[in-house]
């Protein structure tokens, strides 16, 4: 099974060719960005449906999670592929991205209902994150869910500044996060998926994934911290 059947949503045409061309220029710039969108995709869906969200909030939500590392294209690539800790004035640089990724998205049609999810995906639950400062549930729900996601495949991925963390690991980080980085409703869904729905291999890499997304888009029943 693919991971557009597992996630049983049909990406609609409109949406495909630019979305493929996005992630194809992240994965230039940097293979593990576009490797992680996907599985940060992949991951976002699964707590969405154990938060009950709709099918048009579901693939609203996929998009913002395959597409939120975009504006990552108008990071400099010392910045982007520097291997140890950023200087404040770097860091500055680096949480740009989000805006980058709505300049770029706002004149594309299609993506209109995941712009919020991309702007405020590094807002903090106890208003502590960027870029607007925003707390609670004042930040879009799809947001807080790719926070989450993202945070997820972050820790289970090898990097050269950390180790994988082991499951346990990212359950305890998770539930020590809740009510200050993440929502607690949705860390609450991460761990049951966590517990019962997670295997390692998840996500596939990047090509694998938008041969999938060609593959189906003509299929109407199938579909689809960062340190930084």
């Amino acid at each position: 099974m693919n991971w557009l059947d597992r996630l049983r949503l049909s990406p609609r045409s409109h949406e495909l060719e630019p979305m493929r061309a996005l992630l194809a220029a992240v994965d230039a710039r940097d293979s593990y960005t576009g490797s992680h969108s996907v599985a940060v995709a992949v991951y976002a869906v699964e707590i969405g449906r154990r938060l009950a969200l709709s099918t048009t909030a579901l693939r609203q939500l996929r998009l913002a999670a395959l597409l939120h590392d975009v504006g990552k294209i108008g990071v400099p690539d010392r910045i982007l592929n520097k291997p140890g800790p950023l200087t404040p004035e770097e860091t500055k640089v680096m949480r740009r991205h989000p805006a980058i990724a709505l300049n770029i998205l706002r004149s594309m049609k299609g993506f209109r209902g995941c712009r919020a999810m991309i702007l405020h995906h590094h807002e903090r639950y106890d208003g502590g994150g960027y870029p607007s400062g925003l707390s609670g549930e004042r930040i879009p729900v799809g947001a807080r869910i790719v926070a989450v996601a993202d945070a997820v495949d972050t820790m289970l991925s090898p990097r050269s500044y950390k180790p994988a963390y082991a499951v346990h690991e990212v359950r305890n980080e998770l539930m020590e996060e809740m009510g200050r980085q993440f929502d607690p409703l949705v860390v609450g869904a991460t761990l049951a998926w966590l517990e019962d729905g997670w295997a390692p291999d998840a996500a596939p890499p990047l090509a694998n994934a938008l041969g999938a997304l060609k593959m189906s888009s003509s299929n109407p029943a199938a579909c689809t911290p960062d340190r930084r």
